[in-house]
């Protein structure tokens, strides 16, 4: 029985606020395809920095905050490459959903824009979804407005879908739709010119961040029909 596992992060919230974005990264796996080998690499690869059993945040990497916050620039940027030549080399899929807050800053508005991008995306790519008997979305019920778009929009679009709460420090794959969610933010601060400091420190420049990152995992982005 052909079953899709979905990861969810998010990046944002519903305050009332016009600033920024709200950005949701979204990571495909299909169960039928291995990807031990990928997820061996990737630990081996951060216990030679010292990471072992490392949770990788991507957004605070690049701010260096939190467990980043002590961590040499070089040690923080080598955890973040890593997992993204894991997003990049694996069999998986992604796509980011990115809303500027303020053409949504009503908490309602940005609740309807949510559930209407999430639902165009399932829908432009009905064919792929068909070929799957079960789907099971993994989200860690971090905002009570996100799990419940979720539950409405993918209850509605598919006929079996199972819901699983999890931590990030459980799955690489949520540490991996943790950074497409910090890519898909990156993105859309570059096509406004909006790149911070840490941003441009963190990735030298926006060309280097457009060279290096962003176009290399363009390929694995799940095509629509």
């Amino acid at each position: 029985m052909p079953t899709l596992s979905i990861f969810v992060d998010e990046s944002g919230d519903f305050g009332e606020s016009s600033d920024g974005y709200y950005v949701i990264g979204l990571v495909l796996h299909e169960q039928q395809k291995d990807i031990e080998g990928d997820l061996r690499h990737l630990g081996e690869r951060l216990r030679e920095i010292g990471l072992e059993n490392h949770t990788v945040h991507s957004g605070a990497a690049i701010r260096g905050e939190a467990e980043y916050r002590d961590m040499p620039y070089t040690t923080r940027k080598r955890a973040f490459t890593f997992m993204h030549a894991f997003l990049r080399r694996t069999r998986i899929q992604h796509h980011a959903i990115s809303l500027r807050r303020r053409e949504h800053a009503d908490r309602l508005k940005l609740e309807g824009a949510i559930a209407r991008e999430l639902g165009g995306f399932l829908q432009a790519r009905t064919s792929y979804f068909r070929g799957f008997d079960q789907v099971i979305v993994y989200y860690d019920n971090g905002q009570a407005e996100l799990t419940r778009i979720l539950n409405a929009v993918m209850n509605a679009y598919f006929l079996q879908v199972e819901f699983r709460r999890m931590q990030p420090a459980d799955y690489r794959l949520f540490q991996a739709a943790d950074l497409v969610c910090t890519l898909g933010l990156l993105e859309a601060k570059d096509n406004d010119n909006a790149l911070s400091r840490s941003d441009l420190f963190f990735f030298e420049s926006a060309r280097k961040l457009r060279k290096d990152y962003l176009k290399p995992i363009q390929g694995q982005r799940l095509a629509a029909d």
